[in-house]
């Protein structure tokens, strides 16, 4: 059976049992309860990732995110295969841009922190490039500067009007957030080619994910006075700048975030105890939700897909955490807090 002949229902039909296959809330609690991570390794056994085969070095959390990732791209190969071109092609292009703008924040922090380029090289997602031509060549530039003027031409090209922003606060966050909105921009006119009632789940998604990102590089800015806020939040969606301006200048942070609407209210309320790792667990867990809810109103269409590799993905980010946190010693209770296993 060609790709032409597979029609949405055989591939929403194939994804509802992919979805059966995740794992579920007691198989990560009883991951997260190994003693070490050698015990991770084992319990791994139980799980539908079976043996897996890593090198157990000082980055074996590293290693073991590698291999977590590539589980993660397999699934999305999988049901790009045998979905209707245009949707295969978009769900392509939402992860392998997503991806390689992860890459480019981390060739990035590795040239600002002067990390060798080994170190760099080792750091990244294994995929192939998606828009950039060569990540050897972005690795071997001498600094960050030219890093940045090497992506002229390409749709990273706007890095550059950041630069002095960059300079002019020895930070990365001008940078940082210029990618997030070079992949919000470029997502949201990819949708396009999507239908109509598709493209709604997409656009919320991606629009949630930015609003969030802008608040919590407002944060950063606390405390600063005349902030240019249409130079440093050119893209704003259900967070508007003058609510963004509060998180800036209110003296008063839990006033600023009661202010906010939900779901963001909800999102952003670990802020209050300065838990910036948890509001990162719970816009995961925002994600799932209105994947879950766009799911639930239609069991035969894209959303079924979407729904099946924003799952996948969070699961990825749920193990890559569990690896981590087991190097470092965290206790259960301690690693279960950042994790979202809301699927039973």
């Amino acid at each position: 059976m060609t790709r032409a002949n597979l029609g949405t229902n055989y591939v929403v039909l194939r994804t509802h049992a992919r979805i059966a296959d995740l794992l579920n809330k007691q198989q990560m609690q009883r991951l997260a309860e190994a003693n070490d991570i050698n015990e991770f390794i084992e319990r791994l056994k139980e799980t539908p990732y079976g043996e897996i085969e890593v090198e157990h070095d000082d980055k074996i959390a590293l290693n073991l995110e590698k291999v977590f990732i590539k589980k993660f791209t397999d699934r999305i190969e999988e049901i790009v295969k045998i979905t209707p071109a245009k949707m295969g092609e978009f769900l392509h292009a939402y992860f392998d841009f997503r991806f390689e703008v992860l890459n480019l924040k981390r060739i990035l922090r590795g040239k600002f922190t002067e990390s060798s380029t080994e170190e760099i090289a080792e750091s990244l997602i294994p995929i192939d490039p998606y828009i950039v031509k060569d990540y050897d060549e972005l690795i071997n530039a001498k600094n960050l500067d030219e890093v940045v003027m090497k992506l002229n031409g390409t749709s990273y090209q706007t890095l550059i009007d950041k630069l002095p922003l960059y300079q002019e606060h020895d930070a990365l966050w001008p940078l940082e957030l210029e990618l997030n909105y070079i992949y919000a921009r470029n997502i949201l006119r990819l949708t396009e080619k999507l239908a109509a009632s598709d493209r709604r789940i997409v656009n919320s998604l991606v629009k949630y994910e930015t609003d969030v990102e802008n608040v919590l590089i407002a944060i950063k800015r606390r405390g600063k006075e005349d902030v240019d806020m249409e130079s440093i939040f050119p893209v704003t969606y259900g967070i508007d700048r003058d609510d963004l301006k509060a998180f800036i200048e209110e003296e008063n942070l839990n006033k600023a975030i009661d202010g906010l609407e939900e779901p963001y209210r909800s999102v952003l309320e670990p802020i209050k105890t300065g838990d910036i790792a948890l509001v990162r667990a719970m816009l995961r867990k925002g994600k799932y939700d209105a994947a879950t809810k766009a799911r639930a109103g239609n069991q035969f269409g894209f959303n079924v897909i979407l729904a099946f590799l924003v799952y996948s993905e969070i699961e990825k980010d749920n193990l890559v955490g569990l690896a981590w946190g087991e190097v470092q010693g965290l206790s259960p209770e301690q690693l279960l807090k950042y994790i979202v296993i809301p699927w039973d």
